[in-house]
């Protein structure tokens, strides 16, 4: 099979040098399980095709974000990136699934425009001579997704850390990676964060998404405007009335199809004003994402006459409305505050689909803060790998200041904040 490796456990005398690191540890972590002591194997792949036999013997295990449909769906659009499918064996079956996403990055990443010249160009020399490469745990474009699934009845939640751990250095080693994001773990515990930070992850600055609760008794956005105070109610209706001369309309796959170019377009120029992306991957990975969600994705396109101003993505889980990729064009959103406007409609979608969470990212803080959003930590944790300590020092204050200045808003009546 092309892209493939595949890791046998020997007994502990015979190990081979290179992979000693990743087999010592899983070999004792399955000594551990309560159905005995039995040599474990890693499989490695780099293409979804070849993992289709481990992923059906896992399908009852696997959520949706790895599912073959979701998975394929990134591979084949998010072009920036390459991909590591492993599956971690116990009793010849296959017991924990591991989803990394691998990115390049360089200077061309970064938004260095505001920065001191000789950081910029000490940031420019490391990035674009050694080419960094980080590996993540997980879809890096998804915030919260699932990035691993494994089998109680052959594994412990603690052994599924510590094989995270294990074999993203492996995979770290082996694809000169200089730094590894480890997504949250599935109820991962207070000791199991002490056995990552034992093993050198850190969280070197405060990483937050914003998500609004959705109150039971708000029936309609009039029931969420009843309950804000004078100020943010006055607010809100500039807002909602600034889009007057636009069109709001809930797009078909067609007019998607029709509007793909104007969409990337707009796409790329909220990417430009971003202080870091790590993916430019726009129209075809949401093209992607329509199919593979169906009914439970939209698109909502702001339409001056035939134009498209902008759009913004809704993904509709069980309990959540997510707002998701957002494109807009910056003079129109300037005259329309078609942005803010955005907000509100997610929040409107979402009371009127029943879910109890709006979700936003995270970006923007300070205006999802005056809808009633508050920060929840993301819970990634980071280990640096051969990078120089001056890179990360600098590394975490710029990526600490990218939110911006803001403060937590309180614009319903129930947490009204003082009248300044």
């Amino acid at each position: 099979m092309s892209g493939y490796k595949y890791i046998k456990i020997p007994p502990p005398g015979r190990m081979a040098m290179e992979h000693c690191r990743v087999s010592a540890l899983l070999h004792n972590i399955f000594a551990r399980c309560r159905t005995g002591d039995k040599a474990a194997r890693v499989v490695i792949c780099y293409q979804l095709d070849d993992v289709a036999e481990e992923l059906r013997q896992m399908s009852h295990l696997l959520p949706a974000e790895l599912s073959p449909l979701h998975l394929l769906a990134a591979e084949r659009t998010i072009t920036d990136a390459e991909f590591r499918y492993v599956f971690v064996y116990r009793e010849n079956r296959p017991a924990i699934f591991f989803y990394f996403q691998l990115y390049t990055i360089t200077s061309r990443n970064f938004e260095l425009e505001g920065s001191k010249t000789l950081a910029r160009n000490l940031l420019n020399l490391f990035l674009d001579v050694k080419k960094a490469r980080v590996l993540v745990l997980g879809n890096a474009l998804r915030n919260g997704a699932t990035a691993c699934c494994y089998d109680p009845g052959l594994v412990q939640l603690s052994d599924v850390v510590d094989a995270a751990i294990a074999v993203a250095d492996r995979l770290a080693d082996s694809d000169s990676a200089n730094a590894i994001i480890l997504s949250p773990l599935p109820k991962a515990s207070a000791a199991d964060v002490r056995t990552l930070t034992g093993a050198g992850y850190t969280a070197p600055w405060d990483d937050c998404v914003m998500e609004m609760e959705v109150l039971p008794s708000w029936q309609c956005l009039d029931d969420y405007m009843g309950a804000l105070t004078r100020k943010y109610k006055t607010r809100a209706r500039k807002i909602l009335e600034s889009v007057s001369e636009l069109s709001v309309v809930l797009m078909s796959a067609a007019e998607q199809e029709q509007y793909g170019e104007d969409m990337q377009r707009l796409f790329q120029q909220v990417v430009d004003k971003q202080s870091f992306t790590l993916s430019r991957s726009g129209a075809a990975y949401l093209s992607a994402l329509n199919d593979v969600y169906g009914d439970d994705f939209e698109v909502w396109g702001y339409f001056h006459g035939e134009q498209l101003a902008g759009f913004f993505t809704g993904i509709i889980t069980e309990d959540k409305y997510e707002i998701y990729y957002v494109g807009v064009d910056s003079d129109m959103n300037d005259k329309y505050s078609i942005y803010f406007h955005m907000l509100f409609k997610g929040l409107e979608r979402a009371i009127e689909l029943g879910r109890a969470k709006l979700c936003l990212g995270r970006t923007s803080l300070d205006a999802k803060a005056s809808l009633g959003a508050r920060p929840q930590e993301t819970g990634y944790r980071i280990k640096w790998r051969h990078i120089p300590d001056v890179a990360i020092g600098w590394l975490s204050r710029y990526f600490a200041a990218t939110d911006g200045r803001w403060k937590q808003r309180n614009p319903l009546k129930a947490v009204a904040e003082p009248i300044e």
